[in-house]
């Protein structure tokens, strides 16, 4: 069977690299709606010259094209899951596909345009190993996971509800660790109301919200626990009007994540208590804490798979072991909904959302090799 991978990859290889050139050439930043379309048409067209059908599916917002295959599938499948959409503006000087030899760097390289070359080209393998079988095989590539998957969401969990476990190709680690945690993470945004006066004149008649919102930080910034996974971190503060004028109004925006879906109610009632309760300036408080994702957690069947995934990798010569991150992905949707999940499934490479951002030419390949030869071991259980 490996003898069988191998001639396949040797006959698409410079037709995988031709094909990410292509779609990372295409900006396709998150807001970029026009790159959106163009890129969403590349990807189709790279599928379709495989035999893959990618067809565009919207939620019922009907905001922005998604892409799907075997919407048909309603269970017993396999979720392979990536996006798309990029950080880089097109006003970017980083928009260009760079062949450095070993590695290729370019805009979206290793998140995650790289990971949609290695499903898109391992499925294709797949179905030139098992002609005569209909593959238990569902597919999302959504365009706005960058942005937190507002619109997509509802896709994910009304699409994949039944599925047997979720592969998400987000970029494997520089040293090749895929992903088996990822923290949850939410978001705080805090209105701080006081009162403006004159700083020189009368400044007890003034309530400074500035002071308030100091005092807000210290409290919100004392829940960090690093050894549990815990980050509350106040991250910017809006305020002032003049260097005379006692500031009115203040707006704080924290970054709330945590590693268990069991640390959530505790840690965001201490937010609600810090809050709620009365300030030394006595400024008005207002405030909107919202979940954006809940944590990728480790089970007992996505550990399953972890380790036939690293033990895969290692069959064909590559070290892979597991890690946990602070940053989400779609693979948290799919986590909190029961389904074990892996991720970091797509090439190897580092400094995502810089212009540093690259992957190791090589990995586009081996990791290509290393998932269907995981697939296959799934695929002959079941």
């Amino acid at each position: 069977m490996i003898e069988n991978i191998d001639k396949l990859l040797l006959k698409y290889k410079s037709q995988m690299y031709a094909d990410l050139e292509n779609i990372i050439n295409i900006n396709s930043f998150s807001s970029n709606l026009e790159g959106i379309d163009n890129a969403l048409e590349a990807i189709v067209n790279i599928a379709k010259k495989n035999d893959i059908d990618l067809t565009t599916v919207y939620s019922s917002k009907k905001t922005r094209p998604h892409l799907m295959y075997g919407v048909e599938k309603e269970k017993d499948y396999f979720a392979f899951v990536g996006h798309f959409d990029t950080v880089h503006s097109p006003s970017s000087d980083f928009n260009q596909y760079i062949d450095d030899g070993e590695i290729i760097k370019g805009p979206g390289t290793n998140d995650m345009k790289a990971g949609l070359i290695v499903a898109i080209y391992s499925f294709a393998i797949l179905k030139k190993l098992y002609p005569e079988r209909d593959l238990p095989i569902k597919i999302l590539f959504n365009s706005d996971e960058e942005i937190g998957s507002t619109d997509s969401q509802e896709i994910i969990e009304k699409e994949f509800i039944n599925a047997k476990a979720g592969f998400i190709f987000e970029p494997g680690r520089p040293k090749g660790e895929i992903v088996t945690r990822r923290k949850g993470i939410a978001t705080l945004d805090v209105e701080v109301i006081g009162k403006p006066a004159h700083s020189g004149v009368a400044p007890w008649d003034g309530i400074n919200s500035l002071l308030a919102s100091c005092e807000i930080i210290q409290k919100l910034e004392a829940l960090n626990d690093y050894e549990n996974g815990i980050i509350v971190g106040c991250n910017q503060l809006n305020c002032g009007i003049a260097r005379n004028v006692v500031p009115p109004h203040s707006k704080i925006l924290v970054d709330v994540r945590f590693e268990a879906m069991s640390q959530k109610d505790i840690l965001f009632g201490k937010i609600k208590n810090i809050l709620t309760e009365k300030n030394g300036v006595g400024a008005e408080v207002k405030y909107n804490l919202k979940l954006n994702r809940p944590p990728l957690e480790m089970t007992k069947e996505s550990s399953l798979l972890s380790k036939l995934y690293r033990n895969t990798s290692k069959q064909v010569g590559y070290d892979c072991e597991e890690i946990s991150t602070g940053g989400g992905s779609d693979g948290n949707f799919l986590s909190a909904m029961g389904i074990p999940t892996i991720d970091g499934l797509g090439a190897v490479g580092d400094f995502s959302h810089t212009k540093k951002e690259y992957i190791k030419k090589e990995s586009l390949v081996y990791r290509t090799k290393i998932f269907v030869l995981f697939m296959i071991k799934l695929l002959e259980k079941n």
